[in-house]
């Protein structure tokens, strides 16, 4: 494997920016896999006959849980083996395991596919969050970590558009020259079809240059530093921190987890309709929010400010939650995709430099374990608890046409209450 110290090159080349594209795009893989479902979600429900309340926990335990779950241990081996060997054997374990749910028969077979490819996907974020620091200087951080957070946004507006385009040709019986498939439904045949792209990166992934951290190369008393100790050394921030981004991202979640049944129940769209137009308020909105984040974040960094990341997300959390009562009240679908598409461009804000913040808090030992710790605890509670909670609320009132809905918005209001004063708190500890 190759591997160079950071002080035998220079940061931020050309080629560093290559790397980091190569990242984005396996995430934008990632995260068609993942939010696929959420397209399929009416389809899944009349074919197995499933509640929401079990699609919740497709979207949330099944998955959730388990890609939060696994990324301790991933982040671990990605600080002691390899990270880039870390993220190809996910990228082979999710796209495998996203042509074993459209392989499902069943309910319980689906949900069990669904663990795996949350497990496979745990270990990106991670690694990749370890490779792109140590390939840029701070003053460039946020936007290169912003650019590789670009694949989350892009990979959900894409995945929305492109299942949707792959569920509408299936349906259609356009399915001349795919005898392979067999008898398949047209969801399964999507999932299927959705899971071969991400077997591409495997041999990509494998040609990085790795660049490690003179801790990691050389060893000695911060080589050896540990998760715990690095916890103890800032309890409070990093808890803060952890907890405060988890409700902005759950809000987040929730919102892709079931704006497509919404769209659906309420105004009678197609699963390809959906994807053609929230797909792309998602591809448009979610990138530009995210860039813009990343661009003020070093634009702040520059002035001096003390907490530039923190401010970004208290100003997220701030406007997020008038934008996310409102839209309990918008009566047409044209007002549900402006409302969506505002919330997606805010809440996408902060999602690439807080990952950048915590890789320059972090010791250079353990920055891939507390990434990943980061990508617990926001994981358990934005994948793992909203959409199974808006789910969970929905089948309580079932008769309720706008009941998905009204369940969407009091969790996400919720969530968003709770994380804006620990991420004030966070702001307060970064300036002292």
């Amino acid at each position: 494997m190759m591997t160079e110290r950071v002080g035998e090159r220079a940061k931020g080349r050309w080629t560093d920016w290559l790397v980091v594209a190569l990242l984005m795009s396996a995430m934008i893989f990632s995260f068609v896999d993942r939010f696929a479902l959420s397209l399929l979600v009416n389809p899944i429900k009349d074919d197995l006959g499933v509640s929401d309340a079990q699609l919740g926990l497709l979207h949330g335990v099944a998955f959730g849980l388990f890609y939060a779950g696994m990324g301790l241990p991933l982040g671990w081996l990605a600080d002691r083996w390899s990270r880039k060997g870390t993220i190809m054997v996910g990228v082979g374990v999710w796209s495998a395991a996203t042509a074993a749910c459209g392989l499902a028969g069943n309910y319980t077979q689906l949900l069990l596919a669904r663990i795996l490819v949350g497990a496979g996907e745990a270990g990106l974020a991670p690694a990749s969050y370890g490779i792109v620091h140590d390939r840029f200087p701070k003053r460039s951080l946020g936007r290169a970590m912003s650019l590789f957070q670009l694949g989350s946004m892009v990979g959900a507006g894409v995945a929305m558009y492109l299942a949707g385009k792959v569920y509408g040709f299936f349906s259609a019986s356009g399915d001349a020259g795919w005898h392979w498939l067999l008898d398949l439904a047209p969801w399964q045949k999507t999932f299927i079809v959705l899971a071969l792209p991400g077997l591409l990166f495997v041999p990509l992934i494998a040609m990085i240059r790795e660049v490690r951290p003179e801790a990691n190369v050389l060893g000695g008393a911060a080589g050896n530093l540990s998760l715990v100790t690095a916890l103890r050394e800032k309890p409070m921030l990093y808890a803060s921190l952890f907890l405060g981004m988890s409700g902005v991202i759950a809000s987040s979640y929730a919102l892709l987890a079931w704006m497509p049944a919404v769209l659906g129940r309420e105004y009678g769209m197609s699963p390809e309709v959906v994807g053609t137009t929230y797909g792309l308020v998602v591809l448009i909105a979610s990138p530009a929010g995210l860039l813009m984040g990343g661009w003020a974040a070093d634009y702040l960094q520059t002035r001096g400010s003390p907490s530039p990341h923190a401010r970004i997300a208290i100003f997220t959390a701030a406007v997020a939650l008038p934008l996310t009562f409102a839209m309990g009240f918008v009566s047409t679908a044209t007002g549900l995709l402006a409302t969506a598409a505002a919330l997606h461009l805010v809440l996408a804000l902060p999602i690439g430099v807080i990952p950048a913040l915590i890789q320059t808090i972090s010791p250079a030992a353990v920055r891939g374990q507390l990434s990943a710790l980061y990508v617990l605890v926001v994981n358990l509670i934005g994948l793992g608890l909203s959409p199974t909670l808006v789910g969970a609320l929905s089948s309580a009132s079932a008769g309720d046409a706008a009941g998905l809905r009204h369940a969407l918005v009091l969790v996400s209001v919720i969530l968003l209450l709770l994380g804006l004063p620990l991420i004030v708190k966070v702001e307060r500890l970064l300036r002292q």
